[in-house]
């Protein structure tokens, strides 16, 4: 089907694959995320840095980079560190989705595993390791109006009011996303 009024996607490559199939009429962006190595709380395993995901000790998962915008994002990144093959061979498993990534560090399955920022806030049995290189993979998550809309002024309308700080900016900070700096609302 080519209806639709509205492309939400987590990955700028995304809105970038839109943009150059000419679907796009105009994108707004909404919030951040950038990659983070998740551990149960109390880091029991002493996880500081990404050099410590290759210790024989440390079980880690990752989404995976052929299906997930984390794992393709953070392989890229490490791709061009000259870091990723090493890493690679550490992973012990590859989940499908950033959220079974977690959710296997929540349960013990693993004792690490790469997932956006966003995504470990939202678990209360998960502490953050931050990463000084995934500072380079801050992805923005943004709102598109296709083009082929029947209803281009309402979309726009509610893309606005998503990228708004005073309405859905609000939101996507409450799930721990960080929101960009959008205009106030107004109608028009």
């Amino acid at each position: 089907a080519d209806t639709g009024d509205l492309f939400l996607a987590a990955d700028e490559s995304y809105m970038k694959s839109a943009r150059d199939f000419g679907l796009l009429a105009e994108t707004i962006p909404l919030a951040r995320q950038r990659p983070v190595i998740a551990v149960a709380k109390g880091n029991p395993k002493n996880i500081r840095t990404l050099e410590d995901l290759r210790r024989t000790d440390v079980r880690v998962a990752m989404a995976n980079p052929d299906a997930a915008s984390i794992g393709r994002t953070v392989r890229a990144l490490l791709q061009q560190a000259g870091q990723w093959t090493v890493l690679e061979k550490h992973i012990t498993v590859f989940k499908p989705t950033v959220n079974d990534v977690a959710n296997a560090v929540k349960i013990g399955s693993v004792d690490a595993g790469i997932v956006w920022d966003a995504t470990a806030r939202q678990y209360p049995e998960l502490e953050l390791v931050m990463v000084p290189l995934f500072d380079q993979a801050t992805e923005t998550i943004s709102i598109g109006v296709l083009k082929r809309s029947g209803q281009p002024a309402a979309a726009l309308r509610f893309a606005r009011y998503l990228g708004a700080p005073d309405q859905g900016l609000k939101q996507f900070e409450k799930f721990h996303y960080a929101p960009v700096a959008g205009d106030m609302w107004a109608e028009t």
